[in-house]
């Protein structure tokens, strides 16, 4: 029962996140993210400060910027968006890039790991913290983030529920019309509050409001990796007869209570998405009304006694760091961001903070009071020392990361120390120092790389923590580890590595760097590392404009590759050799230099002034209905929208491409060697929009295919004109 109400702030159009921080309140209304703050003290917010525009949610509520978790590492993470907000006393800064993935919602666990999902895919997350992946563009993402962690969406209504978008397909409802999987997965959370039995925390929560239902997962750490599977199998943690029961978030209370927010409506899907099966729903049985209503629910043992409410407000900072030992982690949480709000120059919140790193009785409580000393800019090396000698091993871990000032300053004594780490059999430690030591961007962070290196690297996880870290020094690092005597043996792991090196070194087109891969491939025998170089040489070839690859340039002819090549082959012919994967005759098929006989590069025509307007159009709508799916990259989303850069759907047959997009496609789909089982939903314009946004993917990311004209879609919606379905790619194969 709500005791009181204040009204801070009203007049807000769909509102999507509101988070108390400082002394005022994040709020992303769109298109804005902004900070309000009550000056007068009179209890309304009264003065605004716009921290960003252009977040979207108008238009498409459905793929836009929401909710805020407050990270570890000291920063506000937003789902669904590709900035994240560093939190100090000065203020909150902008940190773009780095981080992807999420739909609706948005949480963390106690090891700070960043968890979301996507409407089919219920928890979807990060097994490190996501800048890491994203330190070397020439490599690409590393793995391990945007992961799924559970594989059995399966869900088990106690009702019927037929109100669901696309459900008359069979994989949507079972025989008797209850929902066979997420449709609508939203709300996540790992739960990390005290009030629930001891087997709960840690578990993760996630919202089904298709379906009336909250689902709890288990997680089960195994090495590097997690799983999440069903806490109960063939029952929900909580399900309802109701079908206005929309369970859309859940988060910790400051009492440790599991909260739900039931938006309590009918209608949950957004006009652009609706089917005409949904529809008839809503009609039918007047689902639309009413609206305007919603409740809270607190979940409790049945014997729960409520503690008495803690106050920060006038605590000391003694009172305050106490409140790192607690078991509900919404309190840990508070601390930690009230140090870093209000710290910044007191000697007693510093020294306060050293005290309970020392003295901490539980190992979160040292690691969360080490970040606030971080956050607070008063970490010092000798707390770093410390701390990586400590017993406690979330702390040991979180300390490597804590050293990267140091470690980027080339402070020999701490890159050991550092590295001596990683001979321990603790696999998340190990991974954590590839990413430290890849941070440290100097010649004995990467002396110490070589070595770990030639240990185990058969864990793709830890071969992308090293290769992400090496960005600008990847040619160095492989020439370093050919000159390693240990590396002629083909050991699990190393062939990848070798792989992803030339492929990062090609992809990045530095003529001196390919020269010397090259001259490396010639200088190999004919063994192992010689067919990982071509190998990875190979896969760094970009498509052409209509998705053909292309060949890997060269600035001038490769004299001695192609010497080398030619002699292998006259070696190879006089003793009636066949063919072999390390001939490097092959690898001069993959190349092109000027001048190369029988080489033609591609000719796309220009675009005419009408063409070049509508793409421009096409631009627009494409940011604002497609890039949370898609990208602004073209290469899609893991686990929601596979790549269009590239695709043979977006470079191929307009006729396909136009019924995709005007009427919609169910999976499975096949796109560049991975499979992908979600949905497109239609897209409602008219002509003229749709072939904007068609002509502007076709003719972004290097694409050169033919701009779609809105005769071609006029003509092809007349011939579609009956169909009220979307497309398998069965069907569309057999669409000219």
């Amino acid at each position: 029962r709500m005791d009181r109400r204040t009204v801070f702030l009203d007049g807000l159009v769909l509102p999507r996140a509101v988070t108390p921080v400082r002394d005022g309140a994040l709020v992303l209304a769109p298109p804005e993210l902004a900070f309000w703050r009550d000056t007068d003290g009179d209890g309304r917010a009264d003065e605004k400060t716009v921290l960003e525009t252009g977040l979207g949610g108008i238009l498409s509520p459905e793929h836009a910027t929401n909710g805020f978790v407050f990270t570890l590492d000291n920063h506000l993470r937003p789902a669904n968006h590709h900035s994240r907000y560093r939190l100090s006393a000065e203020g909150l800064e902008l940190v773009r890039g780095g981080v992807e993935g999420g739909q609706w919602g948005i949480t963390r666990d106690d090891a700070g790991r960043v968890f979301y999902n996507t409407n089919p895919d219920p928890l979807r997350g990060e097994l490190y913290p996501s800048h890491y992946a994203f330190r070397n563009p020439a490599f690409g993402r590393a793995a391990g983030i945007n992961v799924r962690f559970a594989h059995d969406m399966r869900t088990w209504p106690v009702r019927v529920t037929p109100g669901v978008n696309r459900g008359y397909r069979p994989e949507t409802l079972r025989d008797d019309y209850t929902l066979r999987v997420f449709t609508a997965a939203c709300g996540p959370l790992i739960y990390r509050g005290d009030a629930l039995p001891a087997a709960y925390r840690g578990d993760a929560f996630v919202c089904e409001p298709s379906g009336n239902l909250v689902k709890r997962y288990r997680l089960q750490s195994d090495g590097l990796r997690l799983t999440a599977v069903p806490a109960v199998e063939g029952r929900e943690f909580l399900a309802s007869t109701d079908e206005r029961f929309r369970p859309v978030n859940l988060v910790d209370g400051p009492d440790g209570a599991l909260y739900v927010v039931d938006l309590y409506r009918g209608i949950l899907q957004h006009r652009l998405f609706l089917t005409t099966f949904l529809r008839r729903q809503i009609e039918a049985r007047g689902l639309a009304e009413p609206l305007g209503l919603g409740r809270i629910w607190r979940i409790v043992p049945r014997d729960f006694e409520r503690p008495a409410p803690l106050r920060t407000t006038g605590a000391s900072w003694t009172e305050l760091a106490a409140l790192f030992e607690h078991q509900n982690g919404f309190w840990r949480d508070t601390a930690q961001r009230l140090f870093v709000e209000e710290g910044r120059g007191s000697r007693d919140a510093v020294e306060v903070l050293r005290e309970r790193v020392a003295a901490a009785r539980h190992p979160w409580a040292a690691v969360q009071a080490s970040w606030a000393l971080q956050g607070l800019g008063e970490l010092r090396r000798d707390d770093v020392v410390g701390a990586l000698a400590s017993s406690n091993p979330d702390l040991v871990r979180n300390a490597v990361r804590l050293a990267e000032p140091w470690l980027r300053a080339a402070d020999a004594e701490l890159l050991e120390r550092v590295h001596a780490l990683a001979a321990r059999d603790e696999p998340r430690l190990r991974h954590q120092v590839l990413l430290s030591l890849g941070s440290a961007e100097c010649t004995e962070g990467d002396r110490l790389l070589v070595e770990l290196a030639g240990g185990a690297l058969d864990e793709r996880l830890l071969r992308d923590a090293l290769l992400s870290g090496l960005a600008g020094r990847e040619a160095a690092f492989l020439t370093a580890l050919l000159e390693e005597a240990a590396w002629r043996a083909a050991e699990p792991g190393r062939p990848e590595l070798l792989s992803a090196l030339a492929r990062t070194i090609a992809s990045k087109g530095v003529m001196h760097e390919l020269d010397l891969l090259l001259e490396h491939i010639v200088a190999l025998p004919a063994d192992w590392r010689r067919v990982a170089l071509v190998a990875g040489l190979a896969a760094a070839r970009e498509q052409g404009p209509t998705g053909e690859l292309l060949h890997v340039r060269l600035a001038r002819r490769p004299e001695a590759l192609v010497a080398t090549a030619r002699a292998e082959a006259q070696a190879r012919s006089a003793a009636s050799e066949p063919k072999r994967a390390s001939d490097l005759g092959a690898l001069l098929e993959l190349l092109a230099w000027p001048g190369k006989p029988g080489v033609e590069l591609p000719v796309v025509r220009p675009l005419t002034e009408l063409e070049r307007a509508r793409r421009a159009r096409g631009r627009e709508h494409y940011l604002s209905a497609c890039l949370a799916c898609h990208q602004e990259s073209g290469r899609g989303l893991g686990g929601l929208a596979p790549p269009l850069r590239g695709s043979r759907w977006v470079l191929g047959s307009e006729e396909r491409l136009v019924r995709i997009v005007m009427q919609g496609l169910h999976g499975p789909l096949d796109v560049r060697g991975t499979r992908w089982n979600q949905d497109m939903p239609a897209w409602i314009a008219d002509d003229e929009d749709l072939a904007a946004v068609l002509t502007y993917i076709r003719r972004e990311w290097g694409h050169g295919a033919e701009p779609i004209t809105p005769q071609t879609v006029a003509r092809i919606r007349a011939a579609e004109a009956q169909r009220a379905r979307p497309w398998t790619a069965a069907e569309l194969l057999e669409v000219p």
